[in-house]
């Protein structure tokens, strides 16, 4: 399922635990991080490396619609990763866990038995990445929401569905995280993916991440 632009919609600071491979099925989006802007366009796809922030502009209008397909790779279809060594080890490794497993109750304790360690040290290694705990699971269960929305095959789900997916209480959670997070109006968004009469993009998946050793 693509995600679908017929007003001009603005993804901003998006981050997953994974490289993201991102295809235009029709129209120009437009991506920025830290370093450079990059047009997409369709033929033309682009790579954004695993846990970096990313805007994404989707200029379309009703009669010239914007869809792009957000699909997980692996770190080896980045160039721009290679012989580099991971960054926010910790913190990615924390999102991940986020995505596999979104309705766990996440917290310094039961991330310190997934990683065996002091929960002190969990809080420690999060803050020395420039990270905490609850406001990155707050947004990694927005984003594996959104991910689920560019990843669902046949009918667009419900934000209650997408909601309880991610882990979240309720539509109206999704909604103001979908809003604080990335200034996504998550209504407009639907209408807009329900209201796309092209075929849907084949359904994602996401690549596992290796628990690195603590």
């Amino acid at each position: 399922m693509p995600l679908v632009s017929r007003h001009h919609v603005r993804f901003a600071r998006l981050r997953f635990p994974f490289a993201v491979h991102v295809q235009a099925l029709y129209g120009t989006a437009s991506l920025r991080d830290a370093n450079a802007r990059r047009e997409v366009r369709p033929g033309d796809p682009f790579v954004v490396h695993a846990f970096a922030h990313f805007d994404c502009d989707l200029p379309g209008t009703w009669q010239q619609p914007c869809a792009v397909v957000l699909t997980a790779v692996p770190d080896s279809e980045c160039p721009r990763l290679a012989g580099k060594p991971p960054e926010r080890t910790w913190s990615r490794q924390f999102a991940g866990l986020v995505f596999s497993r979104p309705d766990t109750d996440w917290n310094a304790e039961r991330l310190a038995a997934q990683w065996q360690v002091p929960a002190r040290l969990v809080r420690a290694r999060l803050f020395a990445e420039g990270e905490a705990l609850h406001p990155l699971l707050r947004e990694q269960r927005a984003a594996h929401a959104l991910h689920a929305l560019a990843s669902a095959g046949g009918l667009v789900p419900g934000l209650d569905q997408l909601a309880a997916h991610a882990g979240l209480r309720s539509a109206s959670a999704l909604v103001r995280g979908w809003h604080d997070w990335f200034g996504i109006d998550a209504q407009r968004l639907l209408e807009d993916c329900r209201a796309d009469g092209r075929p849907p993009a084949p359904t994602a998946t996401w690549p596992g991440l290796v628990r690195a050793a603590a």
